[in-house]
Protein backbone atom coordinates (compact mmCIF):
# COMPACT_ATOMS: atom_id res chain seq x y z
CA UNK A 1 0.00 0.00 0.00
CA UNK A 2 1.25 3.48 -0.50
CA UNK A 3 1.23 6.79 2.00
CA UNK A 4 -1.74 8.80 1.79
CA UNK A 5 1.17 11.57 0.88
CA UNK A 6 2.69 9.68 -2.18
CA UNK A 7 -0.75 8.70 -3.61
CA UNK A 8 -1.10 12.38 -3.78
CA UNK A 9 2.41 12.98 -5.54
CA UNK A 10 1.50 10.10 -8.03
CA UNK A 11 -2.00 11.35 -8.74
CA UNK A 12 -1.86 15.15 -8.63
CA UNK A 13 -1.25 16.31 -12.49
CA UNK A 14 -2.02 20.20 -12.68
CA UNK A 15 0.36 22.53 -13.34
CA UNK A 16 3.14 22.87 -10.94
CA UNK A 17 2.49 19.43 -9.31
CA UNK A 18 5.41 16.85 -9.24
CA UNK A 19 3.30 14.32 -11.53
CA UNK A 20 2.10 17.14 -13.72
CA UNK A 21 5.55 18.06 -14.36
CA UNK A 22 6.77 15.20 -15.16
CA UNK A 23 4.05 14.07 -17.88
CA UNK A 24 5.10 17.76 -19.02
CA UNK A 25 8.79 16.43 -20.34
CA UNK A 26 7.11 13.89 -22.36
CA UNK A 27 5.35 14.02 -25.96
CA UNK A 28 1.39 12.98 -25.57
CA UNK A 29 -1.32 12.04 -27.76
CA UNK A 30 -3.62 15.48 -27.72
CA UNK A 31 -6.55 14.03 -29.68
CA UNK A 32 -6.91 11.75 -33.11
CA UNK A 33 -5.93 13.70 -36.56
CA UNK A 34 -9.43 13.40 -37.66
CA UNK A 35 -10.86 15.59 -34.96
CA UNK A 36 -9.30 18.74 -37.25
CA UNK A 37 -10.54 17.62 -40.52
CA UNK A 38 -9.23 20.47 -42.74
CA UNK A 39 -8.09 23.42 -43.05
CA UNK A 40 -9.95 26.80 -41.09
CA UNK A 41 -12.09 23.96 -39.73
CA UNK A 42 -14.03 24.25 -35.93
CA UNK A 43 -11.98 24.48 -33.25
CA UNK A 44 -11.62 21.14 -30.64
CA UNK A 45 -12.11 21.98 -26.91
CA UNK A 46 -9.84 19.83 -24.95
CA UNK A 47 -8.37 19.05 -21.29
CA UNK A 48 -4.83 17.65 -20.59
CA UNK A 49 -3.26 17.47 -17.63
CA UNK A 50 -5.37 19.53 -15.84
CA UNK A 51 -5.40 22.84 -18.56
CA UNK A 52 -8.60 24.42 -20.79
CA UNK A 53 -7.19 23.81 -24.33
CA UNK A 54 -8.24 24.37 -27.93
CA UNK A 55 -7.25 22.84 -30.91
CA UNK A 56 -7.77 24.21 -34.71
CA UNK A 57 -6.12 23.74 -38.10
CA UNK A 58 -5.50 27.41 -39.85
CA UNK A 59 -5.77 28.07 -43.62
CA UNK A 60 -2.71 26.56 -44.67
CA UNK A 61 -2.98 23.11 -42.41
CA UNK A 62 -0.74 23.81 -39.59
CA UNK A 63 -1.97 22.66 -36.48
CA UNK A 64 -2.50 24.11 -33.04
CA UNK A 65 -3.21 23.80 -29.36
CA UNK A 66 -3.57 26.62 -27.45
CA UNK A 67 -4.70 27.84 -24.04
CA UNK A 68 -8.72 27.68 -24.46
CA UNK A 69 -8.90 31.62 -23.12
CA UNK A 70 -8.24 35.26 -24.86
CA UNK A 71 -5.44 36.74 -22.93
CA UNK A 72 -7.49 40.19 -22.96
CA UNK A 73 -10.42 39.10 -20.36
CA UNK A 74 -10.59 35.22 -20.56
CA UNK A 75 -13.37 35.41 -23.12
CA UNK A 76 -14.06 31.45 -24.55
CA UNK A 77 -11.89 31.64 -27.99
CA UNK A 78 -14.08 28.04 -28.72
CA UNK A 79 -16.33 30.55 -30.24
CA UNK A 80 -13.15 32.44 -32.43
CA UNK A 81 -13.77 32.55 -35.97
CA UNK A 82 -10.69 30.44 -37.43
CA UNK A 83 -10.00 32.33 -40.75
CA UNK A 84 -7.13 33.92 -42.39
CA UNK A 85 -4.30 31.84 -41.39
CA UNK A 86 -5.67 32.39 -37.31
CA UNK A 87 -8.12 32.54 -34.62
CA UNK A 88 -10.07 35.79 -34.37
CA UNK A 89 -11.98 36.06 -30.77
CA UNK A 90 -15.66 37.36 -31.43
CA UNK A 91 -15.65 39.08 -27.95
CA UNK A 92 -13.25 42.19 -29.36
CA UNK A 93 -11.43 40.75 -32.28
CA UNK A 94 -7.73 39.86 -31.23
CA UNK A 95 -6.78 37.50 -33.75
CA UNK A 96 -3.68 34.80 -32.68
CA UNK A 97 -1.67 32.79 -34.92
CA UNK A 98 -0.58 28.43 -34.94
CA UNK A 99 2.50 30.13 -32.60
CA UNK A 100 -0.07 32.15 -30.09
CA UNK A 101 1.28 35.49 -31.58
CA UNK A 102 -0.52 38.38 -31.23
CA UNK A 103 -1.30 39.61 -35.05
CA UNK A 104 -4.54 42.04 -34.70
CA UNK A 105 -5.82 43.72 -31.82
CA UNK A 106 -8.20 45.96 -33.76
CA UNK A 107 -10.35 47.23 -30.76
CA UNK A 108 -7.60 50.16 -29.41
CA UNK A 109 -5.70 52.22 -30.40
CA UNK A 110 -2.23 51.12 -29.30
CA UNK A 111 -3.35 47.95 -30.84
CA UNK A 112 -0.34 48.01 -33.81
CA UNK A 113 2.59 48.71 -31.21
CA UNK A 114 1.08 46.64 -28.28
CA UNK A 115 0.10 43.33 -29.94
CA UNK A 116 3.61 42.53 -29.88
CA UNK A 117 3.88 42.19 -26.54
CA UNK A 118 0.42 40.06 -25.81
CA UNK A 119 1.18 36.23 -26.51
CA UNK A 120 -1.66 33.23 -26.14
CA UNK A 121 -0.25 30.15 -24.67
CA UNK A 122 0.77 27.54 -27.85
CA UNK A 123 2.30 24.49 -27.73
CA UNK A 124 4.74 22.43 -29.56
CA UNK A 125 2.00 20.13 -31.80
CA UNK A 126 2.76 17.07 -34.63
CA UNK A 127 0.81 15.19 -36.39
CA UNK A 128 1.82 11.36 -36.63
CA UNK A 129 -0.10 7.70 -36.44
CA UNK A 130 -3.40 9.22 -37.01
CA UNK A 131 -2.75 11.31 -33.33
CA UNK A 132 -1.94 15.21 -32.72
CA UNK A 133 0.78 14.80 -30.38
CA UNK A 134 1.69 17.58 -27.82
CA UNK A 135 4.58 18.17 -25.73
CA UNK A 136 3.53 20.86 -22.89
CA UNK A 137 6.96 21.39 -20.94
CA UNK A 138 9.77 24.01 -21.16
CA UNK A 139 9.98 25.46 -24.82
CA UNK A 140 13.91 24.93 -24.15
CA UNK A 141 13.53 21.16 -23.23
CA UNK A 142 11.14 19.94 -26.11
CA UNK A 143 12.61 16.32 -26.56
CA UNK A 144 12.39 14.73 -30.34
CA UNK A 145 9.43 12.25 -30.71
CA UNK A 146 9.59 8.96 -28.99
CA UNK A 147 11.03 6.65 -31.77
CA UNK A 148 8.30 3.83 -31.86
CA UNK A 149 8.45 2.31 -35.35
CA UNK A 150 4.67 2.66 -36.26
CA UNK A 151 4.62 6.38 -35.99
CA UNK A 152 4.94 6.30 -39.65
CA UNK A 153 3.21 3.44 -41.05
CA UNK A 154 1.01 4.33 -43.48
CA UNK A 155 -2.70 4.91 -42.63
CA UNK A 156 -4.06 1.29 -44.06
CA UNK A 157 -2.09 -0.16 -41.66
CA UNK A 158 -3.09 1.31 -38.19
CA UNK A 159 -6.22 2.02 -36.16
CA UNK A 160 -6.45 4.77 -33.55
CA UNK A 161 -9.83 5.63 -31.47
CA UNK A 162 -10.16 7.17 -28.18
CA UNK A 163 -12.17 6.90 -25.08
CA UNK A 164 -13.09 9.14 -22.17
CA UNK A 165 -12.69 7.75 -18.74
CA UNK A 166 -13.70 8.29 -15.21
CA UNK A 167 -10.92 8.19 -12.81
CA UNK A 168 -7.05 9.22 -12.30
CA UNK A 169 -5.08 8.20 -14.90
CA UNK A 170 -3.13 5.75 -12.44
CA UNK A 171 -5.76 3.74 -12.22
CA UNK A 172 -6.29 2.76 -16.16
CA UNK A 173 -2.77 2.63 -16.12
CA UNK A 174 -1.99 0.08 -12.94
CA UNK A 175 -4.62 -2.03 -14.89
CA UNK A 176 -2.09 -2.75 -17.92
CA UNK A 177 0.46 -4.27 -15.57
CA UNK A 178 -2.08 -5.96 -13.26
CA UNK A 179 -0.45 -9.25 -14.69
CA UNK A 180 -3.20 -11.83 -13.58
CA UNK A 181 -6.62 -10.33 -13.83
CA UNK A 182 -7.25 -11.40 -17.34
CA UNK A 183 -7.80 -14.96 -16.40
CA UNK A 184 -10.28 -13.60 -14.28
CA UNK A 185 -12.41 -10.62 -15.65
CA UNK A 186 -11.58 -11.57 -19.27
CA UNK A 187 -12.39 -15.02 -18.70
CA UNK A 188 -15.67 -17.09 -20.13
CA UNK A 189 -16.73 -19.55 -18.15
CA UNK A 190 -15.86 -22.70 -20.47
CA UNK A 191 -12.23 -21.53 -19.11
CA UNK A 192 -11.67 -19.71 -22.43
CA UNK A 193 -11.75 -23.38 -24.00
CA UNK A 194 -13.41 -21.49 -27.23
CA UNK A 195 -11.99 -18.20 -27.23
CA UNK A 196 -11.86 -17.03 -30.90
CA UNK A 197 -8.36 -15.66 -30.01
CA UNK A 198 -6.81 -19.07 -29.27
CA UNK A 199 -7.21 -19.58 -32.75
CA UNK A 200 -5.13 -16.71 -33.58
CA UNK A 201 -2.54 -17.34 -30.73
CA UNK A 202 -2.40 -20.97 -31.69
CA UNK A 203 -3.41 -21.23 -27.57
CA UNK A 204 -5.61 -23.25 -26.20
CA UNK A 205 -6.41 -22.98 -22.17
CA UNK A 206 -8.76 -25.52 -20.33
CA UNK A 207 -8.79 -23.52 -17.34
CA UNK A 208 -6.15 -20.03 -17.77
CA UNK A 209 -7.33 -19.27 -13.86
CA UNK A 210 -3.87 -20.06 -12.73
CA UNK A 211 -0.96 -18.48 -10.49
CA UNK A 212 2.30 -17.03 -12.62
CA UNK A 213 5.48 -18.63 -11.11
CA UNK A 214 6.72 -15.47 -10.01
CA UNK A 215 10.67 -16.71 -9.34
CA UNK A 216 10.72 -16.94 -13.19
CA UNK A 217 9.88 -12.84 -13.66
CA UNK A 218 11.68 -10.01 -12.80
CA UNK A 219 11.14 -6.78 -13.14
CA UNK A 220 13.70 -4.41 -14.69
CA UNK A 221 13.95 -0.57 -15.48
CA UNK A 222 15.36 0.39 -19.06
CA UNK A 223 15.65 3.13 -21.03
CA UNK A 224 12.38 3.97 -21.78
CA UNK A 225 10.48 2.80 -18.68
CA UNK A 226 10.53 -0.88 -17.60
CA UNK A 227 9.57 -4.55 -18.87
CA UNK A 228 9.03 -8.23 -17.64
CA UNK A 229 12.05 -10.49 -18.44
CA UNK A 230 10.82 -14.03 -18.17
CA UNK A 231 12.38 -17.26 -17.96
CA UNK A 232 11.13 -19.83 -19.98
CA UNK A 233 11.27 -23.51 -20.19
CA UNK A 234 14.77 -24.65 -22.09
CA UNK A 235 15.63 -25.74 -25.47
CA UNK A 236 15.58 -29.65 -26.16
CA UNK A 237 19.53 -28.90 -26.18
CA UNK A 238 19.82 -27.14 -23.05
CA UNK A 239 19.95 -23.71 -23.96
CA UNK A 240 18.23 -21.08 -21.82
CA UNK A 241 15.14 -18.88 -22.90
CA UNK A 242 14.04 -15.89 -21.77
CA UNK A 243 11.21 -13.59 -23.46
CA UNK A 244 10.76 -9.34 -22.53
CA UNK A 245 7.49 -8.59 -22.25
CA UNK A 246 4.69 -5.89 -21.25
CA UNK A 247 7.06 -2.90 -21.72
CA UNK A 248 6.10 0.15 -19.83
CA UNK A 249 7.16 3.13 -21.87
CA UNK A 250 6.69 6.13 -19.91
CA UNK A 251 5.35 7.85 -18.71
CA UNK A 252 2.17 6.09 -19.85
CA UNK A 253 2.15 3.79 -22.57
CA UNK A 254 1.91 -0.13 -22.66
CA UNK A 255 1.62 -2.94 -25.31
CA UNK A 256 -1.12 -4.52 -23.50
CA UNK A 257 -3.82 -6.14 -24.81
CA UNK A 258 -5.56 -8.98 -26.75
CA UNK A 259 -3.73 -10.02 -29.78
CA UNK A 260 -6.84 -9.68 -32.44
CA UNK A 261 -5.54 -10.88 -35.68
CA UNK A 262 -2.62 -12.08 -36.96
CA UNK A 263 0.31 -9.40 -37.18
CA UNK A 264 -1.62 -6.39 -35.35
CA UNK A 265 0.24 -5.45 -32.36
CA UNK A 266 -2.00 -3.73 -29.82
CA UNK A 267 -0.82 -0.33 -28.25
CA UNK A 268 -2.68 1.53 -25.19
CA UNK A 269 -1.61 5.05 -24.34
CA UNK A 270 -3.24 6.40 -20.67
CA UNK A 271 -2.81 10.27 -20.74
CA UNK A 272 -4.58 12.08 -17.81
CA UNK A 273 -7.12 15.02 -18.81
CA UNK A 274 -6.85 16.33 -14.90
CA UNK A 275 -6.60 14.61 -11.64
CA UNK A 276 -9.94 12.49 -12.23
CA UNK A 277 -10.39 11.94 -15.52
CA UNK A 278 -8.16 10.34 -18.50
CA UNK A 279 -8.25 9.88 -22.11
CA UNK A 280 -7.23 6.56 -23.10
CA UNK A 281 -5.59 5.93 -26.97
CA UNK A 282 -6.56 2.61 -28.15
CA UNK A 283 -4.01 2.35 -31.14
CA UNK A 284 -3.76 -0.57 -33.10
CA UNK A 285 -1.01 -0.97 -35.91
CA UNK A 286 0.86 -3.99 -38.30
CA UNK A 287 3.53 -4.62 -40.84
CA UNK A 288 1.06 -5.04 -43.62
CA UNK A 289 -2.27 -3.29 -44.65
CA UNK A 290 -5.32 -4.13 -42.06
CA UNK A 291 -7.83 -6.09 -43.98
CA UNK A 292 -11.18 -4.75 -44.55
CA UNK A 293 -12.53 -7.86 -42.08
CA UNK A 294 -10.18 -6.70 -38.91
CA UNK A 295 -10.95 -2.94 -39.81
CA UNK A 296 -14.95 -3.70 -39.98
CA UNK A 297 -14.17 -5.54 -36.87
CA UNK A 298 -12.52 -2.78 -34.98
CA UNK A 299 -14.64 0.04 -36.13
CA UNK A 300 -18.05 -2.12 -35.58
CA UNK A 301 -17.17 -5.29 -33.73
CA UNK A 302 -18.05 -3.77 -30.11
CA UNK A 303 -15.63 -6.40 -28.94
CA UNK A 304 -11.86 -4.30 -28.62
CA UNK A 305 -13.40 -1.01 -29.60
CA UNK A 306 -16.55 -0.23 -27.55
CA UNK A 307 -19.26 1.60 -29.24
CA UNK A 308 -19.40 4.85 -28.06
CA UNK A 309 -22.59 7.30 -27.59
CA UNK A 310 -22.92 8.97 -30.68
CA UNK A 311 -20.71 12.43 -31.27
CA UNK A 312 -18.63 11.78 -28.36
CA UNK A 313 -15.89 9.36 -26.80
CA UNK A 314 -17.91 7.67 -24.20
CA UNK A 315 -18.73 4.15 -24.41
CA UNK A 316 -22.13 3.30 -24.35
CA UNK A 317 -21.65 1.00 -21.50
CA UNK A 318 -20.89 2.90 -18.71
CA UNK A 319 -21.15 4.23 -15.40
CA UNK A 320 -24.67 5.88 -15.34
CA UNK A 321 -26.22 2.01 -16.96
CA UNK A 322 -23.63 -0.23 -14.77
CA UNK A 323 -21.70 -0.79 -18.46
CA UNK A 324 -24.81 -2.91 -19.66
CA UNK A 325 -23.98 -5.72 -17.24
CA UNK A 326 -25.89 -8.95 -17.95
CA UNK A 327 -26.53 -10.95 -14.82
CA UNK A 328 -27.96 -13.96 -17.56
CA UNK A 329 -24.61 -14.22 -19.58
CA UNK A 330 -22.77 -13.51 -15.78
CA UNK A 331 -24.31 -17.13 -14.59
CA UNK A 332 -23.58 -18.97 -17.89
CA UNK A 333 -21.31 -17.18 -20.22
CA UNK A 334 -18.53 -15.16 -18.98
CA UNK A 335 -16.82 -14.29 -15.55
CA UNK A 336 -18.68 -10.16 -15.42
CA UNK A 337 -21.98 -10.47 -17.50
CA UNK A 338 -19.99 -7.87 -19.23
CA UNK A 339 -19.53 -7.86 -23.25
CA UNK A 340 -15.86 -6.60 -24.31
CA UNK A 341 -12.73 -6.51 -22.39
CA UNK A 342 -11.98 -2.77 -22.37
CA UNK A 343 -15.66 -2.54 -21.03
CA UNK A 344 -14.81 -4.69 -18.21
CA UNK A 345 -11.29 -3.27 -17.53
CA UNK A 346 -13.40 0.50 -17.15
CA UNK A 347 -16.05 -0.94 -14.75
CA UNK A 348 -13.22 -2.16 -12.24
CA UNK A 349 -10.44 0.79 -12.89
CA UNK A 350 -13.42 3.50 -12.70
CA UNK A 351 -14.99 2.54 -9.47
CA UNK A 352 -12.14 1.75 -7.24
CA UNK A 353 -13.29 3.83 -4.26
CA UNK A 354 -13.98 6.74 -6.56
CA UNK A 355 -12.44 8.82 -9.79
CA UNK A 356 -8.89 9.11 -7.43
CA UNK A 357 -8.46 5.64 -5.11
CA UNK A 358 -7.14 5.57 -1.43
CA UNK A 359 -4.21 3.10 -2.06
CA UNK A 360 -3.70 3.74 1.82
CA UNK A 361 -6.34 1.11 1.78
CA UNK A 362 -4.81 -1.68 -0.31
CA UNK A 363 -3.24 -5.15 0.51
CA UNK A 364 -0.89 -6.05 -2.03
CA UNK A 365 0.07 -9.49 -3.02
CA UNK A 366 2.98 -10.91 -4.87
CA UNK A 367 1.21 -10.36 -8.07
CA UNK A 368 1.31 -6.75 -7.92
CA UNK A 369 4.98 -6.57 -7.95
CA UNK A 370 4.86 -5.09 -12.02
CA UNK A 371 2.22 -1.99 -10.91
CA UNK A 372 4.16 -1.57 -7.58
CA UNK A 373 7.70 -1.25 -9.27
CA UNK A 374 5.74 1.35 -12.03
CA UNK A 375 4.27 3.48 -8.94
CA UNK A 376 8.06 3.41 -7.51
CA UNK A 377 9.75 4.21 -10.86
CA UNK A 378 7.33 7.41 -11.76
CA UNK A 379 7.96 8.57 -7.73
CA UNK A 380 11.25 8.61 -8.36
CA UNK A 381 11.40 10.73 -11.52
CA UNK A 382 9.01 12.93 -10.48
CA UNK A 383 11.13 13.29 -7.31
CA UNK A 384 13.99 13.77 -9.56
CA UNK A 385 12.82 16.55 -11.35
CA UNK A 386 11.71 18.33 -8.31
CA UNK A 387 15.06 18.39 -7.14
CA UNK A 388 16.24 19.73 -10.59
CA UNK A 389 17.23 16.36 -12.31
CA UNK A 390 15.32 16.29 -16.20
CA UNK A 391 14.00 12.66 -16.54
CA UNK A 392 16.52 10.85 -19.83
CA UNK A 393 13.73 8.39 -21.16
CA UNK A 394 11.89 11.35 -23.36
CA UNK A 395 15.68 11.62 -24.99
CA UNK A 396 16.07 7.80 -25.32
CA UNK A 397 14.07 7.69 -28.28
CA UNK A 398 15.67 4.92 -30.26
CA UNK A 399 14.93 2.70 -27.11
CA UNK A 400 11.07 3.33 -27.62
CA UNK A 401 11.79 1.14 -30.29
CA UNK A 402 11.96 -2.31 -27.75
CA UNK A 403 8.41 -3.79 -27.82
CA UNK A 404 8.99 -7.49 -27.04
CA UNK A 405 11.97 -9.81 -27.52
CA UNK A 406 12.99 -13.62 -27.42
CA UNK A 407 16.61 -14.91 -26.67
CA UNK A 408 18.05 -18.36 -26.56
CA UNK A 409 21.39 -18.65 -24.53
CA UNK A 410 23.92 -20.95 -23.22
CA UNK A 411 22.38 -23.08 -20.18
CA UNK A 412 23.63 -20.74 -17.23
CA UNK A 413 24.32 -17.47 -18.76
CA UNK A 414 24.19 -14.87 -15.70
CA UNK A 415 20.39 -13.29 -15.74
CA UNK A 416 22.38 -10.14 -15.28
CA UNK A 417 23.75 -11.04 -18.52
CA UNK A 418 20.81 -11.81 -20.37
CA UNK A 419 18.80 -8.56 -18.70
CA UNK A 420 21.75 -6.35 -20.54
CA UNK A 421 21.06 -7.79 -23.86
CA UNK A 422 17.59 -7.44 -24.32
CA UNK A 423 17.38 -4.23 -23.15
CA UNK A 424 20.05 -3.03 -25.54
CA UNK A 425 18.64 -0.28 -27.87
CA UNK A 426 21.22 -1.47 -31.11
CA UNK A 427 19.27 -2.55 -33.84
CA UNK A 428 21.66 -5.28 -34.20
CA UNK A 429 20.85 -6.35 -30.34
CA UNK A 430 20.33 -10.34 -30.53
CA UNK A 431 23.21 -10.97 -32.84
CA UNK A 432 25.30 -8.83 -30.75
CA UNK A 433 23.93 -10.43 -27.70
CA UNK A 434 24.70 -14.04 -29.27
CA UNK A 435 28.10 -13.01 -30.04
CA UNK A 436 28.98 -11.98 -27.04
CA UNK A 437 27.29 -14.66 -24.91
CA UNK A 438 28.29 -18.06 -27.14
CA UNK A 439 30.66 -18.80 -24.80
CA UNK A 440 31.26 -20.74 -21.95
CA UNK A 441 29.34 -19.57 -18.88
CA UNK A 442 31.92 -19.66 -16.57
CA UNK A 443 34.35 -16.95 -18.52
CA UNK A 444 31.32 -14.70 -18.63
CA UNK A 445 32.61 -11.44 -17.50
CA UNK A 446 30.87 -10.19 -14.93
CA UNK A 447 28.05 -7.22 -15.59
CA UNK A 448 29.56 -3.91 -14.53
Amino acid sequence: MLSAKDNELLTRVGPGTAMGELFRRFWMPALLSEELPGPDCEPVRLRLLGEDLLAFKDTNGRIAITDAFCPHRSAPLFFGRNEECGLRCVYHGWKFDVDGNCVDMPNCTEGDAFKERVKLTSYPVQDKAGMIWIFMGPNEKVPPLPGFEWLDVPSEQRYAFKYFMACNYLQTLENEFDTTHSSFLHSTLDGNVNNPINTITGQSFANRRRMLDYSRISIVDTAFGSAMITTQDPTPDGKDVYTLGVPYWMPSYSAAGALSAPGVLPLNLKVPVDDAHTVFFRFKWSRAPLSDKVLHDMKYGNYEFPVVIPGTYIAQANQSNDYQIDRVRQRFFNYTGIVNTPIQDFAMVENQRGPVTDRSRETLVSSDKYLIHIRRRLMDAAGRLQAGEEPREPWNTDAYRIRTRRIEVPGGTPLERVIEALVDVDPEWESKALRSLEVEPDALPALV
